[in-house]
């Protein structure tokens, strides 16, 4: 039986290949294959770190970050604190606009009251003024970490609001139980104050009477000459003062220019 020509396949690394074994070439296929499923492996590994997103402005200024970055060995964890700000300005008692930007509305806090506004205000401006805060959502956190909300309603200059947290519930019992701000005078809690009751009128002054004229008296004659008294008397002359016709002094027993008195 003659043999086929040789061709290239029956010489080189192919010939050499099917020279082999089956069982052999069978366990050198697998190995390839496995070794190739590694590399793709650690290939996926080596590229599974997580870039973190962009953050918006409001983010970097009002939100704590937290980015994870993954690797093939370790995965660590960064957060990241928003930076100090200052206020620009006071609007009302829980309202505030920032250096940089933005207002915030401080949560949990009740409508202004007409009373004690004003005060609120300026208590606000006193205890912002100048001082690094930090602004955590609609939370606003002094140098100290206190909450502006709790040190506002604790010394009475805010009214806990319906959606109010048992913080600012607790804060607020403590300042009405002192009579602190608002819950003292002139508020006594209210938010406006009742005008103060009219003035009683004046007493309505004491009637007076004028005191009735004198009676006429009789005309007298320019000279008389009266016995006694009872004369004078009976001739409606009485008294009689010095001067007068009839007056004398034997009439005018006191001597005090008045006769028959």
């Amino acid at each position: 039986m003659a043999g086929r020509p040789a061709g290239p396949a029956d010489s080189g690394p192919l010939a050499s290949w099917r020279a082999l074994p089956r069982e052999r070439r069978f366990f050198i296929t697998v190995g390839v294959v496995l070794l190739l499923l590694f590399i793709i492996g650690i290939a996926n590994l080596g590229g599974g770190e997580v870039t973190p997103r962009a953050l918006t402005a409001a983010e970097t200024t009002t939100t704590p970050t937290t980015t994870t970055t993954t690797t093939s060995s370790r995965t660590t964890t960064t957060t990241t604190t928003p930076p100090p700000v200052q206020v620009a300005e006071v609007v009302d008692e829980r309202t505030i606009t920032l250096s940089g930007g933005g207002r915030v509305l401080l949560t949990g806090l009740a409508q202004p009251g007409e009373c004690w506004s004003a005060a609120a205000v300026d208590f606000l401006r006193t205890a912002l003024a100048g001082k690094d805060l930090r602004v955590v959502g609609a939370t606003v956190l002094l140098p100290d970490g206190v909450d502006l909300a709790v040190h506002a309603v604790s010394n009475g200059m805010a009214r806990a609001g319906q959606a109010a947290s048992a913080a600012l519930i607790s804060a607020q019992d403590a300042a009405k139980a002192a009579g602190l701000g608002l819950w003292g005078a002139p508020c006594a809690g209210a938010d406006t104050v009742a005008p103060p009751p009219p003035p009683p009128p004046p007493p309505a002054p004491a009637p007076t009477y004028d005191p009735p004229p004198p009676a006429p008296r009789p005309e007298q004659p320019a000279s008389a000459y009266y016995a006694n008294c009872d004369a004078v008397r009976a001739a409606g002359a009485a008294p009689l003062y010095a001067g007068q016709p009839g007056y004398r002094a034997a009439l005018d027993r006191d001597k005090d220019g008045v006769a028959c008195e």
